[in-house]
């Protein structure tokens, strides 16, 4: 910004364009500050490039690390004779392929005492007693009684009233409803079980039978009433699920029982036959763990080797805010690709870090069974220089060696090895690493390079980063250009002191020299 504190005489006097020249002087001046403002842009694009490779690493973490532990290998699938009846998962680890299941019962719940009363018409509950041609005691009253206490109302009273009341009281241990869609009125017990009886009878006068309720009471297992439109259900007990594993009862207060790492899911009741629930290893599913650990890799490496190749064009350096303003879009945006060309062409860090990758996966295991590389379980490294290190999977070797060896290939990938102190990993420790299986090595390298380009250019978590290497060095570069542009500043305001001084001392020169034309009669 440049400062406009002097007062400025343009070329009146002398006749020059001064602020042509000032400006062209000053734009000479700025050469050092145009290039610390193309420095800036470039760090800031180079690290955002660091934190794109960073994400990139990150991403492959999270889809690779659970090959380090040994649940990814455990885990089972399992498959029932007859799904109608039980279906079962593996939720740990079983022990046992198969399981013989007889007796099964499934979980009955609680049930609460219900009575349903259908009537042979729709009632309007906003409707009074009187309407329903409810007669009156006398008093201009009529009453109900509901587990022998009594409720009354008056015959202007609406038919809902009947309904709020027996639900206001709370110890009656009784919930009344009607349902104008099923023309039906249903007296519930609040409480489940088969203790909770239901008895209803006729007050003073002929409330119930005008609401189309029967009188009567819950006795033993039925409604003590003839009338074929009540429906009635007898409250009961919860009862637990129940079936025969391998000869031994299980029970369950819900249709899941779980028995040796496996979930049995009871679907229906089977009690005079059996089914059989079989166990086995999920290969397919480590099968697709691997094969998305080789395409991630593959991508990863690729994405990295075209940036360590990119070509760098120096001749398109960024472009400065006034230099945009004579260019379109387009030509910004094809200028700018080619600005942004290379900024990690070459880079150590990067470099080191695929070196290592390579190793860690070249390398044997020791110790670890039957197999010692991944060669020999179909993960193979391309022969073709142009792939850079591409990872090639043989699917149908893998499989094999999964179905008749799957603990080999378990420890693999999951075995760890020792490190000198508790602190060590397979990065820092060379023993270890070559103890180590190959889901720890990567994890181990991984983890160390996503730390260590987040200390070069801030953590993938952090919105405001001023601790990374990059965030330091575009705080330096802020500091140069804010004391450059002051020096430019300044520079500016003593070259227009300077032309200003001139125009005054010009035009107090040419006034003297117009006096004496005047006196000498020129």
């Amino acid at each position: 910004m440049i400062s406009n504190n002097t007062l400025r005489v343009t070329g009146l006097a002398s006749g020059m364009n001064t602020d042509e020249i000032v400006e062209s002087l000053v734009k000479v001046r700025s050469a050092k500050l145009n290039k610390l403002q193309q420095s800036k842009t470039l760090a800031t694009w180079k690290n955002d490039a660091y934190r794109e490779v960073n994400k990139k690493v990150d991403e492959f973490l999270k889809s690779m690390e659970s090959l380090r532990m040994q649940s990814t290998f455990n885990t089972q699938i399992a498959s029932s004779s007859n799904e109608s009846v039980v279906a079962a998962v593996a939720s740990g680890t079983p022990t046992q392929t198969s399981y013989n299941i007889t007796n099964v019962q499934p979980y009955q719940p609680a049930k609460a005492t219900a009575v349903k009363f259908f009537g042979s018409s729709q009632l309007d509950t906003s409707a009074t007693l009187a309407s329903l041609g409810v007669t009156d005691d006398g008093s201009g009253q009529t009453s109900i009684k509901v587990n022998g206490q009594e409720f009354v109302f008056n015959l202007t009273d609406p038919i809902s009233k009947v309904i709020d009341d027996i639900n206001a009281n709370s110890a009656l241990g009784i919930t009344a409803a009607y349902s104008s869609a099923e023309k039906a009125f249903t007296f519930t017990s609040k409480n489940t079980g088969p203790t909770y009886d239901i008895q209803l009878e006729e007050g003073t006068t002929n409330l119930l039978s005008k609401l189309g309720i029967t009188p009567g009471s819950v006795m033993g297992d039925s409604y003590s009433s003839s009338d074929t439109s009540v429906s009635f259900v007898k409250g009961a007990s919860a009862v637990p699920a129940s079936m025969t594993i391998n000869g031994l009862e299980y029970r369950s207060d819900s249709n899941a029982v779980t028995y040796d790492g496996m979930t049995f899911s009871i679907k229906g009741a089977m009690t005079d036959s059996s089914l059989t629930v079989t166990s086995k290893s999920d290969t397919d599913s480590i099968v697709e763990k691997m094969k998305t650990f080789v395409d991630k890799y593959n991508e990863l490496i690729a994405d990295l080797n075209s940036r360590l190749t990119e070509k760098k064009y120096r001749d398109y350096p960024p472009l400065l805010d006034e230099q945009k303003e004579d260019m379109s879009e387009n030509e910004i945006k094809l200028w700018e690709e080619k600005a942004k060309s290379g900024l990690l062409t070459s880079d150590s860090t990067i470099n080191s870090f695929l070196t290592e990758m390579r190793f860690s996966l070249s390398s044997v295991v020791e110790g670890s069974g039957a197999f010692k590389s991944l060669k020999d379980i179909g993960i193979s490294f391309s022969t073709s220089y142009s792939d850079n290190g591409k990872l090639i999977l043989d699917e149908e070797k893998l499989k094999g060696v999964l179905q008749t060896n799957l603990e080999d290939v378990k420890k693999l990938f999951t075995d760890k090895g020792t490190g000198a102190s508790k602190s060590d990993t397979t990065v820092t420790d060379s023993n270890m690493h070559a103890n180590s299986g190959f889901g720890w090595r990567m994890y181990d390298r991984l983890n160390a390079t996503v730390k260590q380009l987040s200390t070069i250019a801030g953590s993938l978590s952090s919105t405001v980063d001023t601790n990374s290497t990059m965030a330091k060095q575009l705080q330096a570069i802020e500091l140069n250009i804010s004391n450059e542009q002051d020096r430019v500043n300044a520079y500016e305001e003593r070259l227009w002191k300077q032309f200003t001084s001139m125009e005054s001392a010009l035009s107090k020169l040419n006034s003297q020299s117009s006096w004496l034309s005047q006196q000498i009669g020129m």
